[in-house]
């Protein structure tokens, strides 16, 4: 018989609407949580020391027990088993009575949205466990992923945000983001997963200008603040350029989509996960200029937000 749960946490999904890859040197960025997240689940489990079971909305992800030591007993597979040991070990070296913690339980993770697609996988599985033993999420994420941590604060944001790491100490403010012309955003998935890791590493080896931040600065602010379609797109355009020239790649518009009636701008990584879209155009011409190059994955933006 299944145990009843004893206790359950929630993290949600992200998406980087200004800011990507400034935002690791000191830039302010637009932030979006997503209503899109991960839950953990604890029971009672006295057939091994820890029991991990990961799902995904298309099932079953990964199922993997641990000994005391949190060597894998048993796994159905080995990479990712492995990758969540090393993340439950440095835990465990923050805090060393964690093990009682981990002792007898059961543990269920259910994603809500595809792994590929950048959404946060990584983060709300961080969010998670600092919830669930006491350890400083900023901190687990360093030791594990890296990134700015814009990520881990949207995990438990209830609205849209900036962020912006000061002296290296995060600051995170609520903001207000309704745009006017909502309904004309959307959010398409460019079919590519990147590696953060590997982009935050190809990033660190270029310069980054204090104008450079001052603007990105201000585009953000403007953002927020926009209510004209046709003043939010060509800061959208603006940004694309900064950031082109700053990791040397042309705006995803002028490589692959020059004859789309609206403006498009890269999120998070360059060259994977979304894109975001604004167009006066119909919801229609939209899905099917996207559809006929085989992207079919296509969210409104307020179908993705938390409020």
């Amino acid at each position: 018989m299944q145990e009843e749960a004893i206790e359950s946490y929630y993290a949600h999904g992200k998406l980087l609407l200004s800011g990507e890859y400034l935002v690791l040197t000191g830039a302010r960025a637009l932030a979006l949580p997503l209503k899109y997240g991960q839950k953990l689940t604890l029971e009672e489990n006295h057939s091994s020391f820890l029991s991990w079971t990961a799902r995904t909305p298309q099932g079953h992800w990964f199922q993997a027990d641990y000994d005391e030591a949190l060597n894998i007993k048993s796994c159905d597979n080995y990479q990712l088993a492995e990758k969540l040991a090393s993340i439950l070990k440095i835990c465990n070296a923050y805090r060393p009575d964690i093990r009682d913690l981990f002792q007898n339980k059961q543990v269920t993770t259910e994603l809500e949205f595809d792994k590929d697609w950048g959404w946060g996988s990584s983060s709300s599985l961080i969010s998670l466990l600092s919830q669930w033993l006491g350890v400083h999420p900023y901190h687990l994420l360093q030791d594990t992923f890296g990134g700015s941590g814009y990520d881990i604060a949207c995990a438990t944001a209830s609205s849209p945000i900036t962020y912006q790491l000061v002296d290296g100490i995060p600051k995170v403010e609520t903001v207000e983001f309704h745009p006017a012309f909502s309904e004309h955003i959307y959010f398409v998935y460019s079919g590519k997963k990147q590696n953060s890791s590997n982009e935050i590493a190809r990033f660190e080896k270029h310069l980054v200008s204090q104008e450079n931040l001052q603007i990105i600065n201000h585009i953000t602010d403007q953002m927020i603040t926009c209510n004209d379609l046709h003043l939010f797109g060509p800061l959208m355009e603006q940004h694309e350029k900064i950031i082109g020239d700053i990791v040397h790649l042309n705006p995803i518009k002028n490589e692959h989509f020059n004859d789309f009636k609206g403006y498009i701008k890269t999120l998070g990584a360059w060259g994977g996960d979304f894109m975001m879209v604004v167009t006066d155009e119909a919801e229609g011409y939209v899905r099917e200029y996207f559809n006929s190059k085989q992207l079919t994955t296509i969210f409104k933006y307020n179908e993705v937000k938390i409020k």
